[in-house]
């Protein structure tokens, strides 16, 4: 299927030389990844567990535990954890038209880091709507996205905060001035959004590039994203009981309204005006001959991508700006809006647990290369790495804020496991709230909320198999470094000139199913400081 898919491709574009190959070839390439691949592989392919379920001798099975869709979106922490207790320490769980395996904090390792038996790709393509992108991509997607950030970001983090750290700073005067000449609370989620659109913007294709037309698309391409991987899906009682065709009209609606009318207009004409009519060297080349503009370390992150597909030519071919088009897609959503998600959770906790405010301020004003005319304190990469006292309560908020089934495998053949065997192609997850809250793993003391644990280390952004915000194993998210920067960010300059406060000191988890990436809801206030001398 991927076969004829690609012939058509190269029969569309056979013969264009580099020079002349059109923006508008390049945006409908963009379409027909998505369109197409959604097509012949979410809407028509067949429930994949029919087979294996008629062939597994059932009293092999774990057991199948109805639980009811209330129980499952109102209170999935007591209804999950219950259900293992009673009947675990695997179980059987239908959901949104699909029976999930969950296991308890006993399997947690073995299922995450099994990469033999247990498939992150094709779970985590299967917990986000994009199925069609493993046979699409040859099932490179996701090793292609982990290249594109340990190698195009996490070396570069130095410089990248330097780039970026100007659009928080400028964005949290924003927000506190609007609170305080309104006296009202502050979307603080629609604020994050915006702020790190730009500061992935900045990062992705440089500052030049920077508009409110371009910010808009990003942030709204970001949003679509998310829609349509089904982060809000269990908002919504028809998406919940009927998924395949909430799918289809949602998929339908984002793909034209944002990724055809938007993204594919206004963004990937940028990518590739940047990456068209030079030459690069290979990642994998050390020839000079290959270079027409010497890679600088502050070069923007479509340049790296350019590298990972260039030709022996030094050129990126159609398909390859096809293909980085979709990489860059993929980083819009992951760094935007999960960042952002996260980071409204940190300044939430941290604005009704006024015991660890004082601290935050003092370690600010200590690790900060002095204050600017604005009374916004400086701050570096550097800096921002000692702020162990902050990182310490970051790590306690991701530990214990509720993420229930955050990370997801796929079993890529019959798995045995605690005595029952889980049919392949089966959809597997650890019940993640019994890892993070084991008192094996933490002590008597596990449910309560103490930062002070973390003050010797290891930092937020460090993976364990008893901390799992970012997965665990070779899997782990390749961009945790850079979200835990932003979310340091974003604390420090808002903490740097106001005092955050949830009105009521109570905030509503929205989503209880889904908090990894659904903020809490509440009314924040933000009360200004009075000004500080120039330390400068």
């Amino acid at each position: 299927m991927l076969t004829a898919f690609d012939t058509v491709l190269t029969l569309t574009f056979h013969g264009t030389s580099p020079a002349s190959r059109s923006v508008q070839e390049v945006a409908v390439g963009v379409l027909i990844l998505f369109v197409a691949g959604f097509c012949l592989f979410t809407i028509a392919r067949p429930r994949k567990q029919s087979k294996p379920l008629r062939h597994t001798p059932a009293h092999l099975l774990p057991p199948i535990i109805d639980i009811p869709a209330s129980e499952i979106f109102s209170s999935p922490q007591k209804a999950y954890e219950s259900a293992l207790k009673n009947h675990g320490p695997v179980i059987g769980v239908w959901r949104k038209g699909r029976l999930e395996y969950i296991v308890n904090e006993e399997y947690t390792k073995e299922v995450l880091s099994n990469d033999q038996d247990f498939s992150f790709e094709r779970g985590t393509a299967s917990a986000l709507n994009l199925e069609f992108i493993i046979p699409l991509s040859k099932g490179k997607f996701f090793k292609d996205v982990h290249m594109m950030v340990t190698g195009g970001i996490i070396p570069r983090m130095e410089k990248i905060v330097d780039q970026i750290f100007p659009t928080f700073k400028r964005q949290a005067r924003g927000i506190v001035k609007d609170s305080q000449l309104s006296g009202n609370d502050v979307d603080l989620f629609a604020h994050l959004h915006r702020c790190i659109a730009e500061a992935m913007l900045i990062t992705i294709v440089g500052e030049k590039y920077v508009s409110d037309r371009t910010l808009q698309v990003t942030e709204e391409t970001a949003h679509a994203i998310a829609t349509m991987t089904g982060i809000y899906q269990n908002l919504s009682p028809f998406a919940r009981t009927f998924p395949k065709t909430w799918k289809v009209i949602t998929w339908a609606r984002l793909v034209v309204k944002v990724i055809i009318f938007q993204y594919c207009r206004v963004i990937v004409p940028i990518i590739w005006r940047e990456i068209c009519g030079r030459k690069y060297r290979p990642l994998n080349s050390r020839l000079s001959e290959y270079i027409g503009e010497e890679e600088r370390h502050d070069e923007p992150l479509v340049h790296y991508i350019a590298r990972m597909y260039t030709d022996s030519q030094g050129h990126v071919s159609i398909l390859s700006a096809m293909w980085v088009s979709t990489l860059v897609l993929a980083f819009i959503f992951a760094s935007v809006h999960q960042t952002a998600a996260v980071a409204v959770w940190v300044v939430f906790e941290l604005s009704i647990r006024k015991e660890y405010l004082a601290s935050a301020q003092e370690e600010l004003s200590a690790i900060a290369d002095g204050i600017d005319s604005s009374g916004v304190h400086k701050l570096t990469y550097d800096t921002l790495r000692r702020s162990t006292v902050l990182d310490s309560f970051i790590r306690e908020v991701l530990r214990t804020k509720g993420d229930t089934l955050s990370a997801a495998r796929e079993t890529v053949r019959d798995v045995s496991l605690a005595g029952y065997t889980i049919p392949e192609g089966s959809f597997v997850s650890p019940m993640a709230t019994l890892t993070h809250r084991s008192r094996t793993l933490y002590g008597e003391k596990a449910a309560e909320f103490d930062p002070n644990r973390w003050l010797e280390g290891p930092a937020s952004s460090t993976i364990d198999p008893g901390y799992l915000p970012f997965g665990f194993g070779r899997w782990a998210c390749p961009g945790r470094i850079l979200a835990v920067t932003e979310i340091k960010m974003i604390v420090l300059t808002l903490l740097a000139i106001s005092v955050p406060e949830v009105e009521g000191g109570e905030y509503i988890v929205v989503d209880p199913m889904n908090v990894t990436s659904v903020p809490p809801v509440g009314r924040l206030l933000l009360h200004p400081l009075n000004p500080k001398p120039n330390n400068n």
